[in-house]
């Protein structure tokens, strides 16, 4: 009675084992995970792109009815005449005080770019 109760427990044992898995099946699972992660990042990428692109396309289309209903158009052309200029003292020194400040903002934005070179350069190493 024993044997029986013996062969009769392997055979259900051996009939509940699951089969056993390939070599290779974490690499495979893996890689299926980073591709569902990849097509994932791919559909945002998109919808994002397509969004953007239906906002924009929305306001271009939102400014040429604005455009079209409440501004009068005017198809013909002309160049506008301007009379000859005469510049007096005084906008002359407007003129050179705000070429100055000019060159000095420019000069500023230029110092501004070199120092952040160097302090990333430096940064970096």
């Amino acid at each position: 009675m024993k044997m029986n109760n013996d062969k009769a427990i392997r055979k259900a044992l051996q009939s509940t084992e699951s089969p056993r898995l390939s070599a290779d099946f974490n690499s495979r699972l893996m890689a299926e995970v980073y591709r569902a992660v990849e097509r994932k990042k791919k559909r945002e990428y998109v919808l994002g792109i397509c969004l953007i692109s239906g906002a924009s396309l929305a306001l271009i289309g939102l400014a040429v009815y604005v455009f079209l209903t409440y501004i009068p158009w005017n198809f013909t052309f002309e160049l506008p005449k301007f009379p000859k200029v005469h510049l007096s003292s005084e906008s002359k020194s407007m003129y050179a005080f705000s070429f100055y400040i000019a060159f000095l903002s420019l000069i500023l934005i230029g110092l501004d770019y070199w120092i952040r070179r160097k302090w990333m350069m430096k940064k970096m190493k």
